[in-house]
């Protein structure tokens, strides 16, 4: 990893230096890195994966304006399919998260073959969707939860139905292609909310033997923009037992033509980390080029991806790995969804759950093997 960042640095022709750090050190980097390889990489860990208190991740939660019409959206361009539909009301976690006792979420799960995705509408006691006035979807450059990547063959065209579907391009209308080595496609798109996602294809015929790719279309990760990525790798290392992520950009970071076209931004560096937690990959991204604002909490009911949820052994154990690597909790046990939970937040404020699932709960990663296959 040293030697990438030093590639990074050293290399001073932009999109030369994108080139050669991903063309000489792909292998290395992993499967996070950009998009390239399979749903799951190997990366260094200190614990025994039957000992991990964090199993995968549960779902990514998101905030919409209209539930009926993200479900069309989602389902109908990235191939997701509805697992449950409910109604969370009168959880300590909403008055201690939402601020309001009386706020409702009315919620559907959305599976892909590797992890879902929570969509929630936020209600009044009255059954009004409830809004959150001045605050925007996450930027691209953050700060907070900036965006899922949905994978999958180019065969499948999927970058083409969000199109078809109202999609707004946030960088290039064409997909840009990083590296002629690894034949992946990028794209940032924005929905009718101004959430941001990113879509990947893969031309599986032009892959490396040794980077076999999987036809079927999958979650990729949740992207988390973040003001310091050297503070959310610390945290993250310690609550997932992951010393030694991948990450890539050193001091100066990735930049070139190619991530300007993708992220919209003119002049972009940025520096990138990555975690495989079980089913679903979690990445931090920091522009350098370009500091968001400083982090805070966003309202539940502000437009845009508001949690994650971890599947966990123990809530005494994930308790103890959240506060011990500087996090914090903002709501104690409680009952949900058939389960027991508890919500805390990362140092950038993103709010967290960490559930013991049921056994044969929708909500249990069990459900999902390390192939990314149902």
């Amino acid at each position: 990893m040293k030697s990438v960042r030093k590639c990074a640095s050293r290399c001073r022709l932009p999109q030369l230096r994108v080139v050669l750090c991903l063309a000489t050190y792909g292998v290395a980097l992993g499967v996070g890195a950009l998009g390239f390889g399979g749903p799951v990489a190997a990366q260094a860990s200190n614990e025994d994966d039957e000992a991990a208190v964090i199993r995968g991740i549960s779902y990514v939660g998101i905030t919409v304006s209209d539930l009926d019409a993200a479900t069309d959206y989602y389902s109908q361009s990235a191939a997701l399919e509805e697992v449950s539909r409910d109604r969370l009301s009168g959880l300590d976690f909403l008055e201690d998260v939402a601020g309001d006792a009386d706020v409702v979420l009315d919620t559907r799960l959305l599976e892909s073959t590797n992890a879902q995705l929570r969509f929630m509408q936020v209600l009044d006691g009255d059954g009004t969707t409830k809004t959150a006035p001045g605050w925007d979807a996450v930027p691209v450059n953050g700060p907070g939860m900036a965006h899922v990547c949905y994978r999958s063959d180019s065969a499948n065209e999927t970058y083409q139905k969000f199109l078809e579907r109202g999609a707004t391009p946030l960088g290039n209308r064409d997909m840009v292609e990083l590296s002629t080595r690894f034949p992946v496609l990028y794209a940032y798109n924005l929905d009718a909310d101004g959430i941001m996602y990113e879509v990947e294809h893969v031309d599986r015929e032009r892959m490396p033997a040794n980077k076999p790719e999987p036809g079927f279309h999958h979650l990729r990760h949740i992207s988390l923009a973040s003001p310091d990525i050297d503070q959310s790798v610390e945290f993250y290392s310690k609550l997932l037992d992951v010393p030694s992520p991948r990450r890539a950009g050193g001091e100066e970071g990735l930049s070139g033509e190619p991530f300007d076209q993708v992220s919209g931004f003119p002049g972009t560096r940025l520096q990138m980390a990555w975690f495989q937690v079980g089913n679903l990959e979690l990445e931090v991204v920091e522009y350098l080029s370009h500091p968001p604002e400083p982090a805070k909490v966003r309202p539940l009911e502000a437009l845009g991806y508001n949690m994650i949820v971890f599947d966990v052994v123990s809530l005494d154990g994930a308790r103890e790995k959240l506060t011990g690597a500087g996090g914090s909790v903002v709501s104690e046990k409680q009952a949900m969804d058939g389960g027991e939970i508890f919500f805390g937040r990362d140092p950038d404020g993103n709010l967290l759950g960490f559930l013991v699932p049921a056994e044969d709960s929708v909500f249990a990663t069990s459900r999902f093997d390390l192939s990314g296959r149902r």
